[in-house]
C-alpha cells in the first residue's frame, strides 16, 4: 500500500493487492476510484501491484509498476495509463516542486526527463556508491537525494553530481540498531525520519550525526493491539 496527499489536500491511496488507486477529498464520506482493476486490465501488461505512486499539480499520476519493471503514468481523465519508463524495477518515486521524477530500484536512482542516474549504479554491495534492496526516497529543494537502503541498514544521502553518498543513518538507537529502513523523510532543519520494518518505529537523526538516532514512535504488542507496527513497500 502507498499513500500521497496533493497541494489540494487530496488523499490518494494505493490499494494495492486490489489492484485499485483511490482519491480522499477533504471533508469526504467516501473514495473515488481513479485507476481500477476494470482499468489496468485494459493495459497490454496488467498493473499488479502499486509499490509507489506520485500526483503532479496537474493531476497526472506516476505509479510504480514494479512486477512489469516499468512506470506508468495517468493522465487525468484517462481511460488507461501509459508506461514511459522501462526495464526498472521500481521499488519508490519522488516528484520535485520543478517537474522533476526521481525513480529508485535496481539499486540506482534515475531522474526523469533524461532518465540520468543520480544515484548509485555500481551494482549491489555495502560501499557508499552501491545499494542494497533500496526501498523509498526523498529528494530536497537543493537536489539532494535521501535513500532508504534496506540491505544495508542505513540511509544515504547524494548530493547533486556527487559519486557516493554520505551516511546519514546508521547505529544502535534505543538498544537496538537501525533495521531494514523503508521510509525516509527529511525536514527544514536536516533532522532525517526513518520509518524501519526490522524495529517496528520511527527514528530521527540529527543533521550530520549518523550514529546517534532518537525513538520517537515505537509500537510494542500489548493486550489492546497485540500486532504491532509492520510498515513494508
Amino acid at each position: 500500500m502507498g499513500m500521497y496527499v496533493d497541494h489540494d489536500g487530496i488523499v490518494y491511496v494505493a490499494d494495492s493487492y486490489n489492484h485499485r488507486i483511490v482519491k480522499w477529498r477533504p471533508g469526504a464520506l467516501s473514495g473515488e476510484l481513479v485507476a481500477s482493476s476494470q482499468q489496468l486490465q485494459k493495459e497490454k501488461n496488467q498493473l499488479e501491484y502499486v509499490a509507489s505512486f506520485v500526483v503532479a499539480k496537474n493531476g497526472t499520476m506516476f505509479v510504480c509498476d514494479r512486477p512489469n519493471r516499468q512506470v506508468r503514468r495517468w493522465i487525468p481523465d484517462a481511460n488507461e495509463g501509459e508506461a514511459f519508463i522501462f526495464n526498472i524495477s521500481c521499488s519508490g518515486m519522488f516528484l520535485t516542486e520543478n517537474g522533476f521524477l526521481y525513480v529508485v530500484g535496481d539499486e540506482k536512482v534515475i531522474r526523469w526527463p533524461g532518465n540520468e542516474v543520480v544515484a548509485g549504479g555500481n551494482g549491489a554491495g555495502p560501499g557508499l556508491n552501491q545499494f542494497s534492496a533500496t526501498s523509498r526516497i526523498f529528494v530536497d529543494q537543493n537536489e539532494v537525494v535521501y535513500v532508504a537502503d534496506a540491505g544495508n541498514h542505513r540511509v544515504v544521502r547524494w548530493p547533486h553530481g556527487a559519486k557516493e553518498g554520505i551516511l546519514v543513518a546508521s547505529g544502535v538507537v534505543g538498544g537496538f540498531p537501525l533495521h531494514t529502513p523503508v521510509g525516509v523523510v527529511v525536514d527544514q532543519m536536516g533532522s532525517t525520519y526513518v520509518l524501519e520494518y526490522g524495529t517496528s518505529r520511527i527514528t530521527r537523526w540529527l543533521k550530520d550525526d549518523p550514529y546517534n538516532g532518537i525513538v520517537i514512535i515505537v509500537d510494542k504488542p500489548t493486550t489492546n493491539n497485540p500486532v504491532p507496527l509492520a510498515p513494508y513497500t
